[in-house]
């Protein structure tokens, strides 16, 4: 088949959806199918999936929805090249303008909101509005299909009642879960800054930024103390320096300097050591954020401790991590002394993880499920009833 994936930005420091557009289109191309993604261009360093066709085009405005005459040009004499066309993301033009070029060609095309409908989001101003009404909305009724990353996208989103929703979710190579690095060289490198061997570390890895919930986090993180006196908080990632700034203000004030590690960025191997090191991964998000550091995190075997708005109800459904509603940081610092506490829930959980990445969230797994989802739409036959999601079945 010929597949084209279509989204605004491919840049490595882009984030979701780029890395998981890059790791599915190129799963799928390693099956022997034609894949291709266009994007809209910018300053910065593209990601470049192995065996696929990448092409950028130049936007017209880098402001409001972005709007390309290049790439609408491109899709109106192309679209019709290929069997299946692959939206990512809301609110932008190249979306609409893909849907609108395959409804005219008679192609049909698959929309992968990736979390951009969660509760909230749709609110806006009147531009807002009007935008989601006459372009996004038209957006996702039109699609043949609606790629979900899991059931918590669904149940967090009024606009995909009724719709055709699947569920393919994020992955990482199954190689890496086969390879992780031998436990204990990160730590020795840090010894000096953790101060004594085998402290307890809770890890958080991703971008550092409001929506984290860092913020409101911290003033809870003494109750761990009082339970876990040797806990260290790893806070991995980067962010926006005056972010940065209002959280060390926090740390200083609640008397937590000696007990959080600063890492910055980590990627490659460094990344790995860090995850197989650490004893819990914790996602204390305000809203929905990328499943790919907390698939990542229950690879390397850690439990993890969630707020509901992470969406990534799996965990809890399947025993390797604990899931906190409401926003309640008391009962999510609880929950990671619990833990903590206890190390054969702390090493079940893990394992659990591990299987759960294996089995469900690996490209491998993700391109076999898409491959399945495309034939089916391609040929208009009926979704295979194990993609759907529950309450879609017939």
């Amino acid at each position: 088949m010929k597949i084209l994936h279509v989204l605004t930005d491919m840049r490595i420091d882009s984030g979701v959806p780029a890395l998981s557009v890059c790791g599915m289109a190129e799963a799928v191309a390693a099956r022997e199918h034609d894949v291709s993604i266009v994007y809209l261009k910018r300053e910065g360093t593209v990601l470049q999936p192995q065996g696929v066709l990448v092409r950028g085009f130049a936007a017209d405005s880098n402001t409001g929805r972005m709007p390309s005459r290049d790439l609408r040009a491109y899709l109106q004499q192309n679209v019709r090249h290929f069997d299946i066309v692959h939206i990512h993301g809301l609110r932008h033009s190249p979306g609409s303008d893909a849907a609108t070029a395959a409804r005219q060609a008679g192609i049909p095309y698959i929309l992968a909101p990736h979390g951009q409908l969660e509760a909230g989001a749709e609110a806006g101003g009147l531009m807002q509005s009007i935008n989601w009404m006459l372009k996004d909305s038209a957006l996702l009724h039109h699609a043949a299909a609606i790629q979900c990353l899991n059931i918590s996208e669904i149940k967090h989103s009024s606009a995909l009642a009724n719709l055709k929703n699947t569920i393919i979710g994020n992955g990482i190579p199954a190689a890496v879960c086969e390879n992780l690095p031998a436990r204990g060289s990160w730590r020795n490198e840090i010894q000096a800054k953790l101060g004594k061997p085998d402290r307890p570390l809770a890890l958080f890895l991703g971008n550092i930024e409001p929506k984290s919930g860092l913020e409101r986090l911290l003033p809870h993180w003494p109750v761990i103390l009082r339970q876990q006196p040797d806990v260290i908080l790893v806070i991995a990632g980067t962010g926006e320096k005056s972010y940065i700034d209002i959280l060390n203000a926090l740390i200083r004030k609640h008397n937590l300097t000696g007990h959080v590690v600063w890492t910055g960025e980590l990627t490659g191997l460094t990344k790995w050591r860090t995850l197989v090191d650490s004893d819990v991964f914790i996602l204390p998000a305000h809203q929905a954020t990328s499943s790919s550091a907390i698939i990542e995190a229950m690879a390397a075997g850690l439990p993890v401790v969630l707020t509901r708005e992470c969406q990534f109800d799996e965990a809890e459904a399947h025993q390797s991590g604990v899931i906190i509603e409401h926003g309640d940081m008391a009962a999510f610092v609880t929950s990671v002394a619990e833990l903590l506490g206890n190390h054969e829930i702390l090493s079940s959980m893990g394992e659990n993880a591990k299987k759960l990445v294996q089995s469900d969230f690996t490209w491998e797994v993700t391109a076999e499920k898409l491959e399945r989802l495309y034939e089916s739409v391609a040929l208009h036959t009926d979704i295979p009833l194990d993609l759907l999601a529950p309450r879609d079945h017939p």
